[in-house]
């Protein structure tokens, strides 16, 4: 009753904001992203006669709201399998946790677990690999960790209850292959009070309906492989999320100096001639999509402005170790 896995976070595209559901969090409308194969989480899970239920997540033992929410996952999974032991997790990340904020890693965190999980207590010998049933389960750790269980191109089909809430995999890095040259950036506030503050803008409403209509466009653009269409679709997202979050009550800015600095460096090299296009989720940290033959010219881009960079290639789905 002892599994390892381990999961890519992913760079969303198309991103979520807001939830209708806190508990199962579900959210008001499709979301889409890509994973990202140079970052990782590695997790492992073990069912046994322990004294409690642990989780320790880069040497720091959990507690609280971020406890509760890796036991929602273990709950599930019992009530699945009808195992009733404690639980013993310990989980990595390729980047320690709090380093940075807008990485991702809670995507890949919820991916792994469920992953671990389902394989330490015998759900793949009782459903198979499935990966729909999976992305639910990692749901409940994080909206986008669904996503992440799945891989490569994955959009989250929003719903209105448990079961028709999850993500599939509509397209694999061999159909649309991209680079992302990432920079990480910190930032101190959690996400989910930027989730519960965008629900209180007066531009959430249009935002929902907006962001609709760009993941069938978005899904469209991957699909044809069109890298243009696609930069430009998941640059005006990142724009309007971060409107509705900053016309919020609090009037959260979630991004830094730093952020707008690196994205005036990509309007730089597109004047140049230089195809990239920015992103950014709840956070500072900026991504920037390229196609390969150009990541080396935009990692410098990056590098000369004084910043760390990750270059990734598109990442596949959460596995067993």
């Amino acid at each position: 009753m002892k599994a390892k896995a381990v999961a890519h976070p992913m760079e969303g595209l198309v991103k979520y904001h807001g939830l209708r559901d806190w508990t199962l969090r579900i959210p008001f409308h499709d979301s889409i992203s890509v994973n990202l194969d140079a970052l990782n989480t590695f997790t492992e899970i073990e069912f046994g006669d322990f004294g409690e239920d642990t989780a320790i997540v880069d040497g720091q033992k959990l507690a609280g709201r971020e406890f509760e929410r890796v036991k929602s996952v273990i709950d599930y999974v019992k009530q699945l399998s009808g195992i009733e032991e404690n639980f013993h997790m310990v989980s990595r990340n390729s980047i320690p946790k709090g380093d940075v904020k807008g990485l991702g890693f809670s995507s890949s965190a919820g991916a792994a677990l469920a992953t671990a999980a389902y394989k330490a207590a015998g759900l793949d010998k009782k459903f198979g690999m499935d990966y729909r049933l999976l992305s639910r389960i990692a749901r409940r750790l994080a909206g986008s960790a669904c996503r992440s269980v799945v891989g490569d191109y994955a959009r989250w089909f929003a719903g209105t209850s448990d079961e028709d809430s999850y993500a599939v995999r509509f397209a694999e890095r061999r159909d649309f292959d991209i680079r992302v040259v990432v920079v990480p950036l910190n930032a101190d506030f959690k996400t989910e009070d930027a989730h519960r503050e965008a629900q209180s803008s007066p531009l959430f409403e249009a935002h929902v309906r907006a962001a609709q209509r760009r993941c069938d466009e978005l899904q469209q653009a991957i699909e044809k492989a069109d890298f243009k269409k696609f930069g430009e679709i998941v640059e005006l997202d990142a724009l309007e999320l971060h409107a509705v979050t900053s016309t919020g009550p609090q009037r959260m800015i979630l991004s830094t100096p730093d952020s707008w600095r690196v994205v005036h460096r990509v309007y730089e090299i597109r004047r140049e001639g230089i195809e990239c296009y920015f992103s950014m989720q709840t956070g500072p940290t900026v991504f920037i999509n390229t196609l390969p033959e150009n990541s080396s010219y935009v990692k410098s881009a990056a590098e000369d402005l004084g910043y760390r960079v990750i270059v990734s290639a598109v990442g596949g789905p959460a596995k067993i170790l």
